[in-house]
């Protein structure tokens, strides 16, 4: 979703729809599932659902990549378009992405068709039309047409997409492969519409009711996502390397009286793990029980945050300690303050940033994974030099038998990505589980307690190994609030301890023998 200081929300554009499944959302138009008429579908191939495709609002509707810029300017016949310019010193692929997912609840069958006017004053350049649909977390599919901009003048590209499910979003895109340096890509007229209906839909289909157990999503909650995993901003700039953890400026005191608790030693002792033998056919090439935090293996970050959560991490023992031979990243609802950021939680962080990176083999963590409605813990690993992330574990307080596994061509927001919510057969994630990834030339596989749950290959991901062609560093935190609990109308209604912990028992890498 991209996500964590300086990474990706991780969390892709999604928005869940109310009580009603509707093919159309957006312009002022909304059309239900069960109206579906030839004179219905041709009435909607006339809605255009874009936002705001005057662009009397600017640019506030669109969003592309660091280190590209937006700006309008004349367009085509007389209409505004939108510049999408490479300001970097190298060719760029740069994408103009809708910052809500212009299709908000797509109808299985329903086909849609998104265009726009484009011209380039780079000659050469090849240009797209993009659609992509994801429900909830879940890649669906996407379509793409392609224009080779051999001169400067307007040429209207558009694509055709078949959405394969109900309540799935639709993102659209106009993208430029290798702008130059200081060139650009104007993009006028954007529309997306509804052309056509399944003659047979499905019935209506509703959003299950949230549980009465846990507290409605409060009206401050966002209605469309984040993250992923993917909101309704562009995630972090990862252009900025992440701050260094502090050592030199003690952490400031809490601005409230609340006393901080002293950490827990009743943090149940973990089964034995040291005799566990590495997979056949691997050997053990980074292992971390945890009796310490070793300094020449993690950072632990300090007094830093993203802009999609509601905590600030420090290295305060309070947040992040080891007892009984687990690591334990601890939330703690406080009021504290770094400079003029005031945030209502804290929490912990480590990474192997510059102290070990891996671009093949099997990361795999034991875990216990936080039950309080709102927590956000992951386990992810982020290529060290550019925007690839896998995330082989994300979870969220309140889904007590659920974890999301999702890889990210780029957390800027404007790449590709593909995802999976995976249930525990049985039990829940308060225990202890093993999640892993294992991640080999042309293929990528996360494991949950030796379980294949997901997996994607070179053939159907023609990205993944370009992607992360380069090694990767472990991460591992623990969010409060914020984007991806939100999206799944969990926002954090608090941090009692215990159920805010996230306990690591150890964190190993195997490679083939």
């Amino acid at each position: 979703m991209s996500r964590h200081h300086g990474a990706r929300p991780t969390i892709i554009k999604r928005s869940w729809v109310g009580a009603t499944l509707v093919a159309l959302v957006g312009a002022g138009a909304m059309t239900a599932l069960n109206v579906s008429s030839t004179t219905t579908a041709a009435a909607a191939a006339t809605v255009n659902l874009v936002a705001d495709p005057t662009l009397s609002k600017g640019t506030a509707s669109w969003f592309t990549r660091s280190g590209g810029s937006l700006a309008v300017v004349p367009g085509h016949n007389g209409h505004p378009a939108i510049r999408l310019r490479n300001e970097t010193a190298a060719p760029l692929t740069l994408a103009l992405n809708d910052r809500v997912n212009t299709v908000r609840a797509t109808v299985a069958g329903a086909t849609y068709q998104a265009g726009a006017w484009i011209r380039t004053d780079a000659p050469g350049v090849t240009a797209a039309a993009r659609q992509m649909e994801y429900q909830r977390l879940v890649y669906r599919g996407a379509n793409r047409s392609s224009a080779w901009l051999r001169t400067t003048g307007w040429v209207h590209v558009s694509v055709n997409y078949t959405a394969k499910a109900n309540l799935s979003t639709i993102d659209f895109n106009v993208l430029a492969w290798a702008l130059p340096r200081g060139k650009s890509l104007l993009i006028s007229e954007p529309t997306l519409t509804l052309v056509s209906l399944p003659s047979q839909p499905d019935p209506v289909v509703k959003p299950p009711k949230p549980s009465t157990s846990s507290p409605k999503p409060t009206t401050s909650a966002p209605t469309t996502s984040a993250p992923a995993p993917t909101t309704s901003a562009p995630a972090p700039s990862t252009s900025t390397p992440p701050p260094a953890p502090s050592t030199s400026t003690p952490p400031p005191a809490p601005s409230t009286s609340t006393p901080r608790p002293a950490p827990s030693t009743s943090t149940p002792a973990p089964a034995p793990t040291t005799s566990a033998p590495a997979p056949s056919g691997y050997k053990l090439v980074f292992n971390e029980d945890f009796n310490s935090i070793d300094r020449t293996k993690w950072n632990v970050r300090n007094n830093s945050w993203a802009r999609n959560e509601e905590s600030i991490v420090t290295s305060r023992a309070d947040n992040v300690f080891v007892s009984n031979g687990a690591l334990t990243l601890r939330a703690i609802k406080e009021s504290y303050t770094v400079g003029s950021t005031t945030r209502q939680y804290t929490s912990g962080y480590l990474d192997t940033i510059g102290r070990g990176s891996w671009q093949y083999g099997r990361f795999e963590m034991r875990a216990k994974l936080p039950t309080a409605q709102g927590m956000w813990p992951a386990f992810w690993l982020r290529n060290n030099n550019t925007l690839g992330e896998l995330d082989i574990m994300e979870a969220v307080g309140g889904k007590v038998n659920q974890t999301v596994q999702t890889i990210h061509q780029s957390t800027n927001g404007d790449m590709a990505k593909a995802g999976h919510e995976d249930t525990l057969p049985s039990g829940t994630t308060a225990t202890w589980h093993t999640y892993s990834v294992d991640r080999q030339p042309g293929s990528v596989k996360w494991y949950v307690d030796g379980r294949l749950v997901f997996s994607k290959t070179q053939s159907l991901l023609t990205w993944l190994d370009p992607a992360f062609n380069e090694p990767m560093n472990i991460r591992l935190n623990l969010q409060v609030g914020g984007s991806m609990p939100n999206w799944y109308g969990l926002p954090v209604v608090g941090a009692p301890l215990g159920a805010s912990d996230f306990v690591i028992d150890y964190v190993r890498v195997y490679q083939l023998s």
